[in-house]
């Protein structure tokens, strides 16, 4: 590796700390906001509106909260490059494992919607669309873990 790009590698290894922090931070938030904002919102409307919804917005949000997973998971793990704190690994293991989450959990449940989008109207759509804010539930406690302990150790 040449000097440019070693010192390259450094200058983000040193910033790993911060970029686990605020990406860690900007995931949490994401997740609020599906919870508390986009599901209360779809659970106001009829199933034959909520139901598209709820797929094409997963459909969007599912690159962009995966891409903050993976920077925080990464990130966590060039602070633990330079810090040798292995809680930045649990923290960064804690991040990553909301890829996983939402490829074997979230994932399937659209799946079902997508099939049910005919019959939108079901006990079973309003079930699984009822069941959409427990599924990010939980994806938002591994992140508000990871978070937690990046914040816990970017403060000492």
């Amino acid at each position: 590796m040449s000097a440019i790009q070693s010192s390259f590698f450094d200058k983000i290894a040193a910033e790993g700390a911060h970029l686990a922090l605020w990406s860690s931070i900007m995931s949490v938030g994401g997740g609020l906001g599906e919870i508390f904002v986009n599901q209360d919102a779809r659970m106001h409307i009829s199933g034959e509106h909520a139901v598209p919804e709820l797929i094409e917005a997963h459909k969007r949000a599912k690159l962009l909260s995966n891409i903050m997973l993976s920077i925080s998971g990464i990130s966590g793990a060039l602070a633990y490059h330079q810090t040798r704190d292995k809680y930045w690994l649990i923290g960064s293991a804690l991040m990553l494992a909301g890829i996983p989450y939402s490829a074997f959990v979230e994932s399937p449940t659209i799946e079902q919607l997508k099939f049910l989008t005919l019959d939108a109207k079901s006990e079973k759509a309003k079930k699984l669309l009822a069941s959409w804010s427990g599924i990010q539930a939980g994806k938002l406690a591994l992140a508000a873990g990871g978070a937690t302990l990046f914040y816990w150790f970017a403060r000492r």
